[in-house]
């Protein structure tokens, strides 16, 4: 079978060679129309308003950053910067980092037992997702993620919701996460990452790449990274660039006329942190999962909050019954956010045609082996249908269209 070029599984915003074109193009439109706009302004006071919308036209920032975090001697690491963010336990000093730097790093968030606890469900599931032919894997076999952790364990759910018993600094990453995104917010994703030995390597993004440029002078989304083994460049610790969220006026780095692109040129370090640390991130911030070349695995969890007001105003999935669900045409059904945009809104990591299953893929462990042979919808989807078909991919069943008659 000839080898499927299929992009790694992620979850960060990505586009096809379609929409990198057409942004692209977008953008082109968008600085012609800067352009003009201004040398408007400077011939007359009175300037004539536009009298087409053209809101939707807007750029995005992925189309520029593809393929920046192939060449790895052209990544650094931040060990070698002493100015860089160090892990603390200081909350003056882990607000200045986040402001100045995009990111700031807690220390001995979790102790020894609260990492272990982690591991131990994650590898678990993430075994048992193998055997029930539902995982997700992707770097050629090299990588897996755990999509949707929140029923997938207690030591997940409460992770998620911060607990102390979860994690030692929970309180204190609480009250940050409060400063950065304001009260009310919620949560976005979280899911699980396992890289071995050749895996990990993403596309440079922005957590809210998704978001059209220009975006707001403060950031939308907080990526919590958990380190559960320690992260270095051979590690696969994740990539990033240092600062490339704001300047020191507040305006982003980040903008439809800039170069922002030219940010990765000698600035591109993988992040050093030791088991235990917490990486908080402002989604404004450059960076990539960062390839392992190292032998052993990395193991983290990614928790993404969100702004509260980062969501539909009505609940249509809470709201709405289900009969009303089952008939509501393909149109209705996408108005109502049962569909996928710029990878929101997926199900189990299925952007395709993504919908609410009957049975889900819950939590699962390889102690309890009859669980593997439920009949998840998930094996239905053509996301299953995409994986099944790579050429090294072993662990993702395809049973066709499924029959709702």
């Amino acid at each position: 079978m000839k080898e499927s070029k299929q992009r790694p599984i992620s979850t960060a915003p990505n586009l096809s060679a379609e929409n990198e074109i057409s942004e692209l193009k977008a953008e082109i439109e968008t600085l012609k129309s800067m352009l003009q706009t201004h040398s408007e302004l400077d011939k007359k006071e009175n300037t004539l308003w536009p009298s087409k919308i053209d809101y939707y036209n807007q750029p995005y920032s992925g189309s520029k950053l593809t393929g920046l975090t192939k060449d790895r001697n052209k990544i650094g690491s931040t060990e070698k910067h002493p100015e860089l963010p160090k892990p603390t336990k200081n909350i003056s000093q882990l607000e200045a980092d986040f402001v100045r730097w995009g990111y700031c790093l807690v220390a001995d968030a979790m102790n020894n037992n609260q990492i272990k606890a982690q591991v131990d469900r994650m590898l678990d599931q993430a075994e048992a997702e193998r055997s029930a032919g539902v995982a997700h894997m992707s770097h050629r076999g090299q990588a897996q993620l755990i999509f949707n952790m929140l029923p997938k364990g207690q030591a997940f759910r409460d992770l998620i919701a911060l607990e102390e018993k979860a994690a030692e600094q929970s309180a204190m990453i609480e009250e940050l996460l409060t400063k950065i995104l304001g009260q009310g917010f919620y949560l976005g994703t979280a899911h699980g990452s396992i890289v071995h030995q050749g895996g990990g390597r993403q596309e440079l993004h922005q957590d809210q790449g998704f978001v059209p440029l220009p975006h707001p002078p403060y950031p939308l989304y907080c990526l919590i990274i958990w380190c559960y083994s320690d992260f270095s460049l051979d590690e696969g610790g994740t990539y990033l660039i240092p600062g490339s969220h704001r300047d020191a006026s507040g305006e982003n780095k980040v903008r439809p006329e800039t170069q922002f692109e030219a940010l990765a040129d000698q600035q591109l370090l993988a992040l050093k942190a030791p088991a235990g640390t917490c990486v908080l991130t402002d989604s404004r911030l450059l960076h990539s999962g960062g390839k392992r070349t190292a032998k052993g695995t990395r193991l983290a969890s990614r928790i993404l909050y969100s702004r509260g007001m980062m969501r539909q105003q009505e609940n249509q999935y809470l709201s709405v019954p289900k009969d009303i669900i089952d008939k509501a045409s393909p149109k209705l059904r996408k108005l109502m956010g049962y569909s996928s945009y710029y990878g929101l809104g997926m199900v189990d990591g299925n952007t395709i045609d993504p919908d609410k299953p009957a049975i889900h893929v819950g939590e699962l462990s390889m102690l309890r082996p009859d669980e593997h042979n439920q009949d998840f919808d998930w094996k239905y989807t053509q996301d299953a249908k995409r994986l099944s078909e790579l050429d090294w991919e072993s662990y993702a069943e395809y049973k066709g269209e499924k029959d709702v008659t």
